[in-house]
């Protein structure tokens, strides 16, 4: 690592890492395009990341040294987002630059 950003040397060269919160946002702005929203569930899915890492990514994209992203959060309405075996109601987000 250097300069605070992670890189992996290939063939001599040095080959950018995207960070956790490069990745989160991708898949976010991505996501946005679409009008789509994701669960914390949705995106560690797609990304491997813990749902618990995913939010602090998502409060850290509120921040203007991280972009002043602006995270929606909403209640997901339909009975399937309901949490398995539990009556817990599941929080979807997106992300809007």
């Amino acid at each position: 690592m250097s300069g605070g950003r992670r890189e992996k040397r290939r063939e001599g060269r040095r080959e950018h890492m995207p960070t956790q919160l490069e990745i989160v946002r991708q898949v976010m702005l991505m996501a946005a395009q679409y009008d789509s929203w994701m669960t914390l569930e949705e995106l560690a899915r797609k990304t491997k990341f813990a749902e618990t890492s995913i939010s602090a990514q998502l409060r850290h994209l509120r921040k203007a040294e991280h972009g002043a992203f602006e995270v929606e959060k909403r209640r997901r309405a339909s009975d399937e987002a309901l949490r398995t075996n539990t009556r817990e109601r599941v929080w979807e987000y997106q992300v809007r630059g």
